[in-house]
């Protein structure tokens, strides 16, 4: 991303009327965050005139007088659903300019797949093609376990002050009712920011993938390195961590790995999902993100298949309406949305099955004038 050269930003600042001790302030800063990777977010008012949102809102957002988010269930590929924290337009756009300034080359950890351009859930499940066993993990509340304070190191660490830091820190997380925090006392200076409540991770959020993965790195290079010491491979795909080995294993040896890589996480303030730890033997189905990896190549699970030809043979025969009202979905753009996307990942595993349910689904969208 390009910004204004440096003699070119003093030379305009001093045209515009701006202190000198201003300027050279301001590019000192400019510069420490450009030598981080990050792009210059100067200070609430500098990321006021980035996004088009007021001070006056961006001050409310850091000072926790405001919840400017709303709660969605959304239905998951694999089934189920899970509760999304979706920000209001407001500051949907604000995260993405922080996203796009702040966040947008985090140094991650090459076997961290989520929430980066040019990785996907094939290429993660692939590291473990051929295994003979595999020991699959969950991070526990993942996102909720990443709290205010964690943000702000990483915000620290890409250059930005500590006010600065703070106010970022503020405006990606969500405050609830129960994370009351007296150790905010140090950003007393600004009385109205002593609000004695730290925020939480929203799942959601535009920024929350690249910090979860920021805050995770370390915990990855940790058990990354375990796990080769083990003879196993490692990766993690948001909270889904898997290790996996072709080497000859017992279910006596999973015991104390199993125990280690709790520890581990213990150590790095995160918790195990204890009860989705699972020990797979030879023999047994082996799945990583939902995708079968106990061929030759990935594929679809056929209970992701059934789902599909589900919806797509409801719509032929019941209607679209009546299909998506029967299967919960809360409106016909949110059903013809998950019957996209799953098709869309179809086609990245499975592409001539997904052709073929593709054009099932056109057929059966055809008759009420619709076309995707």
């Amino acid at each position: 991303m390009d910004y204004l050269a440096p003699h070119h930003y003093f030379k305009s600042g001093q045209e515009a009327g701006v202190p000198e001790d201003v300027l050279r302030a301001s590019a000192a800063r400019t510069a420490m965050t450009q030598a981080h990777g990050a792009g210059p977010i100067l200070s609430l008012g500098h990321l006021a005139h980035l996004s088009g949102a007021s001070y006056v809102y961006l001050r409310e957002v850091v000072q926790r007088a405001r919840d400017p988010y709303t709660d969605i269930r959304r239905p998951k590929r694999t089934g189920g659903s899970r509760l999304i924290s979706a920000p209001e337009p407001v500051l949907m756009d604000v995260h993405r300019v922080i996203l796009r300034r702040a966040l947008s080359n985090l140094p991650l950890h090459p076997f961290s797949y989520a929430y980066q351009e040019g990785r996907s859930i094939q290429a993660c499940a692939r590291q473990h093609l051929g295994a003979r066993w595999m020991i699959k993990f969950d991070l526990h509340d993942f996102f909720g376990q990443i709290g205010e304070r964690d943000v702000f190191r990483v915000f620290v660490g890409r250059g930005y002050s500590r006010l600065v830091s703070l106010e970022l820190a503020r405006i990606c997380t969500r405050y609830r009712s129960g994370n009351v925090d007296r150790s905010s006392e140090r950003y007393g200076a600004i009385p109205s920011y002593d609000v004695g409540a730290t925020g939480r991770l929203p799942q959601g959020a535009p920024t929350s993938g690249a910090l979860s993965n920021a805050v995770a790195t370390p915990l990855d290079y940790v058990l990354h390195s375990f796990a080769t010491r083990s003879g196993f491979t490692y990766t993690r795909y948001s909270d889904d961590m898997v290790m996996s080995t072709c080497q000859d294993f017992d279910r006596a040896q999973a015991a104390p790995m199993v125990r280690e890589v709790t520890r581990l996480v213990a150590a790095h303030r995160f918790q195990l999902h204890r009860k989705k730890t699972r020990v797979i033997p030879p023999g047994a189905r082996h799945v990583v993100l939902g995708l079968l990896v106990d061929g030759e190549n990935v594929r679809l699970t056929p209970e992701f298949r059934r789902r599909v030809d589900v919806h797509v043979r409801g719509v032929r025969k019941f209607g679209l309406v009546q299909h998506a009202d029967h299967r919960g979905f809360r409106s016909l753009f949110s059903f013809i949305n998950h019957v996209e996307g799953s098709l869309a990942f179809a086609h990245s595993v499975e592409p001539d099955w997904s052709d073929a349910r593709r054009a099932e689904w056109q057929a059966a969208l055809g008759p009420l004038g619709l076309k995707v």
